[in-house]
């Protein structure tokens, strides 16, 4: 195999398969697999539970295949000069070559690299821009512990016809309705791993407004298209729990704020709040709304901010990094706060727009 390739086009190829390649394992699993037919090579990296190929144009000299170790090629590739560079596979090693530069590195055994479905045609398409708006907001809502799978997950489900995306780590609920967007699979709930979707967002990042996602979904997995880049993971088994109900239909006390100012003056609380017990506590008033946080190491930090408040004068408490998660996914200029007590879930949610909203336990002060 020999092929000549830019380099900043080859280390966004290599990049992306080689973030899901598993650092837990040794020989052919721990790397990516490097296929030239024509001018074609199509790159591809795997943890056997997530799959992503990229496929870009190159100048090809020499057709083959050649596995190479995932996180050395990217880091060699990319500590070249800007220019083209030669790659060039024999039976135990692959050449990385641009000006004065080489690399010979070692490969593993093609024979040895896992053997993976090919990727059907997709069955349907969603628009790009919706569903990816839609992720930003709900996937980091997601549990990032694998001792809960199920939280690990998006949930994608119907309501009303359009999909509905859905996640939580039992701290905080995000739920997205598309309308418009037609559901997936005939409407069937499926569970999708969050990393999956985060690589979603990064493959469809530059895609046109007006472009649309194939997907293909079989009993186990569902694979995504993005231009020509796929990524294919195996769906997650088991029943969601139903976190709707714990949405109230109203709630006694409403903030509404400059989602700007309001995160401003989040993020210098923030600076004091350094672990995880730390939190910002927020003194809901008339006219104003109170940040404080305080560390009995680091000292404390008050600020203000003007906004409009009905509702009963209460001081509620937040982890700061999920408070401001869920502001800055709120589009708009501005951000509805509602809540009952210092005790109940709080809701964010945009002004004129709540297909989107953000649940939040506040955290229990002294």
């Amino acid at each position: 195999m020999k092929f000549k390739s830019e380099r900043d086009i080859l280390v966004d190829a290599l990049s992306a398969a080689s973030r899901v390649v598993t650092t837990r394992t040794t020989g052919a699993t721990s790397g990516i697999l490097l296929s030239l037919h024509g001018n074609q090579l199509t790159v591809t990296g795997t943890d056997l539970d997530l799959t992503v190929r990229t496929t870009v144009d190159v100048i090809g000299f020499a057709d083959g295949d050649v596995v190479v170790p995932a996180r050395l090629i990217v880091d060699a590739v990319r500590s070249l000069e800007a220019g083209a560079v030669t790659v060039e596979g024999e039976e135990e090693t692959v050449h990385v070559t641009l000006g004065r530069a080489h690399f010979s590195l070692r490969t593993f055994s093609v024979m040895d690299y896992p053997k993976l479905p090919d990727v059907g045609a997709p069955s349907t398409s969603l628009a790009a821009l919706e569903l990816v708006q839609g992720l930003n907001q709900v996937v980091r809502a997601a549990a990032s512990d694998d001792a809960r799978p199920l939280l690990t997950g998006v949930l994608f489900t119907t309501n009303e016809g359009s999909l509905r995306l859905i996640a939580t780590d039992s701290y905080r609920l995000a739920v997205r309705d598309l309308v418009g967007v037609q559901a997936v699979g005939d409407g069937q709930d499926l569970l999708v791993p969050a990393k999956a979707l985060q690589e979603l967002q990064r493959a469809a990042s530059s895609l046109a407004l007006d472009s649309e996602i194939g997907v293909t979904l079989t009993d186990a997995e569902i694979c995504f298209i993005v231009g020509a880049t796929s990524i294919a993971s195996r769906l997650i088994e088991g029943n969601y729990p139903s976190v709707l109900q714990l949405i109230p239909a109203s709630y006694p006390n409403t903030l509404r704020v400059a989602k700007d100012t309001l995160l401003t003056s989040l993020k210098r609380a923030k600076l004091l709040a350094k672990d995880s017990t730390s939190s910002v506590r927020l003194t809901l008033k008339e006219k104003n709304v109170e940040i404080r946080t305080q560390s009995h190491d680091a000292g404390d930090v008050e600020d203000n901010v003007d906004g409009d408040y009905t509702g009963e004068e209460i001081t509620i408490a937040f982890n700061p990094t999920f408070l401001i998660d869920g502001i800055e996914a709120v589009s708009g200029d501005e951000i509805i706060l509602e809540s009952s007590d210092s005790s109940r879930p709080a809701m964010v949610h945009g002004v004129a727009d709540e297909q989107f909203r953000y649940l939040l336990m506040p955290v229990r002060v002294q």
